[in-house]
Parts: structure tokens; C-alpha cells; sequence
């Protein structure tokens, strides 16, 4: 504002902007609160600023747990979030079904589908496209992740390994080496390092989000 004001700006832009940034504040905590996901006996709606979307529990496919790449690493970000699909394979996200706003997220999903089988009818049928979907998208998010959690787990090691092999060298420790020792502590293990952790995280990782699923399903 300082610099705004020093650049010659008018009187109505350094009080405007104040204004508007509690107006966009008011805005974001009426959007906040409007959104929600509200079950009833017939249907799922889901509320959200401009809209509101209805799905009857017989139209509904399948109730999942997406799992956010972007959240490795911050926590501030949601690592995972709820959604369903309908009979034409669209993907509507429930609003406070996360893992920020819920810290019992797989709970509270494990009783919404309760729910969903309890109340969507004898007569419903899985359909195999919409099934297929969802195993797309389900294999998709979780490979992005775990290259994500490995990628990272492999640039930890580079790091360490450098710092490390740094500390061999300044030390002294690496000058009577021989044999074996010789390969094991060279230079080249900066990229061998970080190679063999990236891909033990990435099959350790991807083993136990399958263990996850297969839980899930149950």
C-alpha cells in the first residue's frame, strides 16, 4: 500500500483495495459455509456456491477416496477428498469430505457407503463402464503419488548422500581405502543412491496404497 501510495495512485484505488480484499474474505467464508453434502432417504445433495446438484442413492455408482499428489510434502494442502460417481460415470466432489476438514476421512466414507447399499434399492446395477472408470482414475491418482512420494524420497537421498560423501572427503577417510570400499564410497553412489531408493519407495508404496484399496473394498 506504502509503494501504491508513493507511485502517485488515486485516493479511491488505496481505499478500493482494503475493501475488496474484505469483500473477496466475506466472499470465500459464505462460500465456506454454504458448501456441504446432505443425505437424505432418497438422494445425495451436494451444495456448493453457484449450484446444487441431487443424486438419487440408485443412480449413484460409487462413493471413493482420491488421493491428492499435490499434498506430499505440504501440509496444508488436503492429501485426500471424497467423491462420487453417477450412472453416467460424472465425478462430483462432496464438500468437507477430506482429509483437512475430517480427521476420521475413511470413517465417515465407510458409512456413507453404508448407507448408499442400504438405501439405493434391490434393483441396482453396477454398470461396467462407469466401473471401468473408476479404476482408471483410481490407478491414475495413485501412480501420480507414489512417483510423487518416491521422487521425493529419492531427491532426500541425493542430498544425503552428497553431504555425506562431503564429509568422507573433507575428513580424510576416503584416502586408504581399497577393495570394495573403494566402489562403495565413489563418487557414483550420489546417482546409484538415490536410484535404488526411488524405485524401493515407489514398489513399497504402490504395495501398500493396493493393501489400502483392497481394505477399502472389503
Amino acid at each position: 500500500m506504502a509503494q501504491i501510495a508513493r507511485n502517485g495512485a488515486p485516493p479511491l484505488v488505496l481505499l478500493g483495495l482494503p475493501v475488496l480484499l474484505v469483500v473477496l474474505y466475506v466472499l470465500m467464508r459464505v462460500a465456506a459455509r454454504r458448501s456441504a453434502t446432505i443425505t437424505g432417504p432418497e438422494h445425495v445433495l451436494v451444495r456448493v456456491p453457484f449450484r446444487t446438484r441431487r443424486t438419487t442413492w440408485r443412480d449413484i455408482q460409487a462413493i471413493e477416496i482420491h488421493s491428492n499428489p499435490a499434498a506430499v510434502g505440504d501440509s496444508n494442502v488436503m492429501a485426500e477428498y471424497a467423491v462420487l460417481y453417477d450412472c453416467h460415470g460424472r465425478q462430483t466432489s462432496l464438500p468437507h469430505l477430506n482429509s483437512r476438514a475430517q480427521l476420521a476421512l475413511h470413517d465417515e466414507v465407510r458409512d456413507l457407503r453404508a448407507l448408499w447399499e442400504r438405501l439405493r434399492g434391490d434393483d441396482w446395477v453396477a454398470l461396467p463402464e462407469v466401473a471401468a472408470k473408476v479404476v482408471k482414475v483410481r490407478r491414475t491418482t495413485d501412480r501420480a503419488r507414489a512417483w510423487t512420494v518416491a521422487s521425493l524420497a529419492a531427491g532426500g537421498a541425493m542430498v544425503g548422500t552428497v553431504v555425506l560423501f562431503l564429509v568422507l572427503v573433507l575428513s580424510g577417510a576416503l584416502d586408504d581405502l581399497d577393495g570394495p570400499m573403494t566402489v562403495l564410497l565413489s563418487p557414483g553412489m550420489i546417482f546409484v543412491v538415490p536410484v535404488v531408493v526411488y524405485a524401493a519407495v515407489l514398489v513399497s508404496y504402490s504395495r501398500r496404497r493396493r493393501r489400502e484399496r483392497n481394505t477399502e473394498i472389503r
